[in-house]
């Protein structure tokens, strides 16, 4: 793009260390990470587990292993969503937004802001799981550890370290796609009413808040373990709400920004209706006036008119709501995984 501002690709740090690994082995990046990367939080908690001091049920090796989990792909999805959905919003976003530099300028914000400012969210994140932790020794002592100086719990809390920076970042990629989305939506946007996915262009949108929307569902793996830490720590009732308050941010995530944009949408559809409306009744008052000037002008006039309502009514037609049975199917899944996992802690890995 010479005449206009060039997009800049920022990358979190995250991404350089998994791309790094990418280089490193004769796989494909995703695997490669997972492989690497994706084994720290299982080799600190199979260090956890012998150090402990005690017999590991079943159900609690199954459930930290489900927390684990989280930390493992967590840092291919990171990459993915800094690589690929950021990117392919930004591309399939200028569709519906008048101004290109206008776009790209605040595309260029937001990925700077997903780079470079995830320590304001990550480091209160960190504290309260570490604190989280520490609260509830009595759980771990269940378990095998000694006490709060025993080697076992300071590997745990190195593990909750690692895992509270990759949730942290996965949750700063969240906070910046609904910044991100409601920056766009005070741009110029406009509505193409012969798009190809039938919304006016406007579904880049909700695959862009889903995608981000599941990411954070993920987290949902840790609510079984989340669950038996507030048994016996004597939180349960906390926990409940903060699994409530879990599953409305997810939702949250996402319809905060389709809303948004519908009603900017609106807006512009009704502005574009207006100006149609308007030119519809100047030609008819032309028509009036130049009736007596013969067939082939009033012909003309009128064929502009139908042309014009045409328009109007494909205009006023097109749906605004950014929502596609895709996107609606995975909106249901993210919602749905958390309440799996709160089931499955309540009628199997209890008893």
């Amino acid at each position: 793009m010479t005449d206009h501002e060039e997009y800049a690709d920022h990358s979190i740090w995250m991404t350089t260390l998994v791309e790094a690994t990418g280089s490193r082995l004769p796989f494909s990046t995703p695997l490669s990470a997972l492989l690497t990367i994706g084994l720290i939080p299982y080799l600190l908690t199979a260090l956890f587990f012998i150090l402990a001091d005690g017999s590991h049920s079943l159900q609690v090796l199954v459930m930290q292993t489900l927390v684990a989990t989280i930390a493992a792909i967590g840092p291919v999805l990171i990459w993915h969503y800094d690589e690929h959905i950021f990117p392919t919003f930004i591309t399939e976003v200028a569709d519906v937004v008048v101004d290109d530099d206008a776009l790209i300028t605040t595309t260029n914000e937001y990925e700077r802001f997903f780079a470079t400012r995830y320590g304001y969210l990550i480091v209160p994140w960190l504290l309260l799981i570490e604190s989280v932790v520490i609260a509830n020794i009595d759980f771990f002592q269940s378990i095998g550890v000694s006490g709060l100086l025993d080697p076992a719990l300071l590997v745990y809390l190195i593990f909750a370290a690692w895992w509270s920076i990759i949730t942290g970042i996965g949750l700063h990629g969240a906070l910046t796609t609904i910044l991100c989305v409601r920056a766009v939506g005070t741009l110029e946007l406009t509505i193409d009413p012969l798009h190809h996915d039938g919304l006016g262009g406007l579904s880049t949108i909700g695959y862009f808040s889903i995608r981000a929307t599941l990411l954070v569902s993920i987290g949902s793996l840790a609510l079984p373990f989340a669950f038996a830490l507030a048994a016996r720590g004597g939180y349960q009732s906390l926990v409940y709400v903060a699994v409530v308050a879990y599953i409305g941010v997810i939702v949250l995530s996402f319809v905060y920004p389709t809303l948004y944009v519908n009603r900017r949408a609106q807006e512009v559809r009704d502005r574009i209706l207006q100006e149609k409306r308007e030119k519809i009744q100047t030609l008819r008052n032309q028509s009036a006036v130049e009736s007596a000037g013969g067939e082939l002008s009033e012909l003309e006039t009128q064929l502009k008119i139908r042309t014009l309502r045409d328009d109007f009514h494909e205009y006023q037609s097109v749906s605004l709501y950014p929502l596609s049975v895709s996107i609606l199917i995975r909106l249901a899944s993210s919602v749905l995984l958390p309440i799996a996992f709160t089931l499955l802690d309540t009628y199997v890995l209890t008893k």
